[in-house]
């Protein structure tokens, strides 16, 4: 037998043994889990207010989650939830123009939307508000270390998190939380006056499929370089400012919402703490600045910013790979957060009290082919060989370099089908997973702010597509400064959506754009299809979601239950301080035992560092901050042990030191750490 000939049967056994372990691991979950059935109505809001002013509140909670869940992002090369090193946050945005229906705006530090997740909130929120279900939006960060398991289609339950399922618990919990904040931010509704401003960022940003994306332009492989890669993204850092009136009748900064094109992946797969990636300061240190901010009108209420994607999907963090984790996810983060300071400052002068908005919602099936057939969109979703293979700065050896899963290896026979040129996962052994077990119901959405133009949609959508979304979409609306963004990743999940010329390369974005070559172009169409539709409209609201929906998902909850036992909570050992490495942060070190899991809430506040000076105690950092890291690290008698890092600790002062206060949970009391420093 020949080298060659023996080196083609042992590729083709390693790829004949990795489609079998995915059938394996991906398929029975369909066979043995029960089915959570959800319906949905869309009872009606409370009346809205006859309002001669704009109005608007802003509101945040916590949803991170509890120790023990999946993650969404890496699929099953992501690691179950053990802690959290940031926190993840919900910002909610209410905003309501004189005679014009009222919105809610929803940040999340989500690895995606999800259909069945708005359609829940909006039941929630129904009751308390005056925000309709199709004025409703929640637009995500897309961290790839944050929970999965809410999504609404089996293939992504199954295939996006590191644990197949629809966890019904993360699920109601998520909700509760994110309806939570828009209750809060429609009670602290008030006058306010809006600003809206753009500003181009380069260099943290490179595209990470810059062969796919040359074929939009025909440009050489030769002429593909880094600077090409660092060029071919979408600078464009679009922000809403909002000031709301005080009890003085001055108006305060109290919020900003931030569109940004980078995918959330600074923190690399094998991660297990719970992250915001470049997402946590790019919020944060906005809120930061203005809450210590000392102006001659200053908020009675705690500043929220929320940040969510643009056209990240192949726009990858501008990160030292050899350095990638939580040290470059800062630097990129912070910088990102300086530009958006900068242009909050910049809107100071702009601020108006006039506000005109609008919103349209359609929910469209693309398994209604009378429909959407017209537009070249594929009659089912086919997932692609490359997207096992994982996307560029992902790869898992040896599956992203074997032949058929690769990147840049489409088809080149049987290619006249809809699917075109892609690699068939596990080839047609996936018709036998049903259509409908697939994303087929899509939420597209237009939402007017003065002159800012949103398009929340739930797909990724690469640099080109989104351009091409935004020009059409141009073009349908009257003469005006119309700031036009896509939000990637909202109201759900579709995968990918890459153009025609970038599809026929079948990277990793191309293997994943699950309704074939026409995506994009029918994207485009729908777009601007919907804003035309919703200017063509006098009341500025078009609803066209169903009266009811439902859904059934396949589940199996990871929601921690097992209580703690009598064992006390203690620290275990002396703090310890360890050096700065090239790979981590200088750090002190503590270990506890404490409560189960289940009782942790980490939703809630639960580290400290208190300064101890002398008789004076303060509190120096906490848990809502970015240098606090919990780990559990399991079971050891009957008693659960964790460990805690504080990041970046002050230089140690003789006459200074430290303790770490633990809040209590489940009827212990705090625990304050041994000083010190």
């Amino acid at each position: 037998m020949s080298r060659r000939l023996r080196r083609t049967l042992l590729i083709s056994l390693q790829v004949i043994v990795v489609t079998g372990i995915g059938l394996l691991i991906y398929g029975w979950p369909f066979l043995t889990y029960p089915v959570t059935e959800l319906e949905f109505d869309f009872p009606a809001p409370l009346e809205a207010e006859r309002i001669e002013r704009p109005y608007a509140g802003v509101a945040m909670r916590d949803i991170t989650p509890p120790i023990g869940v999946p993650k969404f992002g890496y699929s099953s090369f992501a690691r179950d939830a053990d802690g959290f090193h940031t926190r993840l946050k919900a910002r909610a945005f209410y905003i309501h123009a004189p005679g014009q229906t009222p919105l809610a705006l929803i940040q999340a530090d989500l690895g995606t939307g999800s259909l069945p997740l708005h359609h829940r909130v909006a039941e929630l929120v129904a009751a308390s508000t005056d925000v309709p279900s199709h004025a409703l939006s929640l637009l995500v960060t897309h961290t790839h270390s944050g929970p999965g398991n809410y999504l609404g289609s089996d293939f992504y339950n199954v295939s996006g998190a590191n644990r197949p399922g629809f966890d019904p618990q993360l699920f109601e919990f998520l909700a509760q939380q994110l309806a939570d904040a828009v209750i809060e931010a429609y009670r602290q509704r008030r006058p306010a006056k809006v600003a809206v401003g753009q500003t181009d960022v380069w260099g943290l940003t490179r595209n990470r499929s810059l062969a796919a994306w040359a074929e939009n332009f025909d440009i050489p492989e030769e002429q593909q370089t880094e600077a090409l890669a660092l060029q071919a993204v979408n600078p464009r850092m679009t922000l809403l400012r909002i000031d709301l009136e005080q009890a003085s009748g001055c108006y305060a900064p109290a919020g900003a919402l931030t569109l940004f094109s980078i995918h959330g992946t600074a923190i690399p797969a094998f991660t297990s703490p719970v992250h915001g990636d470049v997402w946590s300061w790019l919020s944060r240190d906005l809120e930061n600045r203005q809450r210590n901010a000392r102006d001659d009108c200053s908020s009675d209420t705690p500043f929220v910013h929320g940040a969510a994607q643009a056209t990240h999907a192949d726009n990858n963090p501008n990160i030292v790979n050899d350095l990638r984790g939580h040290r470059e996810a800062r630097r990129v983060g912070q910088a990102l957060a300086q530009q958006a300071a900068t242009l909050f400052d910049s809107l100071a002068p702009q601020l108006e009290a006039r506000l005109e908005t609008a919103v349209a919602s359609r929910q469209l099936d693309l398994l209604d082919q009378v429909e959407q057939a017209q537009y070249g969109l594929c009659e089912r979703a086919v997932p692609g060989a490359s997207l096992a293979g994982a996307a560029n700065g992902d790869e898992v050896f040896p599956l992203s370099y074997l032949p058929y899963f690769a990147e840049d290896w489409p088809r080149s026979v049987f290619t006249d089908g809809c699917q075109g040129v892609k690699q068939w996962l596990v080839s047609k052994l996936q018709l036998l997973l049903p259509a409908n077990r697939f994303p087929h119901r899509a939420l597209v959405q237009v939402v007017r702010i003065n002159e800012l133009l949103i398009v929340p949609l739930p797909w990724e959508v690469t640099l080109e597509s989104g351009n091409r979304i935004r020009e059409a979409v141009a073009d349908t609306l009257p003469a005006g400064d119309w700031r036009i963004e896509v939000s990637s990743l909202a109201n759900g999940y579709f995968g990918y959506a890459v153009t025609a010329e970038e599809y026929r390369r079948q990277y990793y974005e191309g293997g994943h754009t699950l309704y074939g070559p026409g995506t994009s172009a029918f994207l485009v169409e729908q777009s601007a299809r919907l804003a035309r539709d919703l200017f063509a409209t006098n009341n500025r609201s078009l609803n066209e979601l169903p009266a009811s929906t439902s859904f059934a998902l396949v589940s199996r909850s990871y929601w921690p239950t097992e209580t703690s036992t009598d064992v006390e909570r203690a620290w275990l050992g002396d703090a310890s301080f360890v050096a700065a490495t090239e790979d981590e942060e200088a750090h002190w070190l503590l270990q506890y035992r404490g409560v189960s899991p289940a009782d942790v809430q980490l939703h809630k506040p639960l580290l400290a560092i208190e300064l101890l000076d002398g008789d004076d105690t303060r509190v120096m950092i906490d848990d809502q901050q970015t240098d606090l890291r919990l780990r559990y690290l399991g079971e050891e008698d009957g008693a659960h042990e964790y460990e805690v890092r504080w990041y970046n600790p002050p230089v140690a002062h003789d006459q200074v030191r430290y303790r770490l206060r633990v809040e209590a949970r489940a009827g212990q009391p705090a625990l304050h750490s041994p000083p010190f420093g």
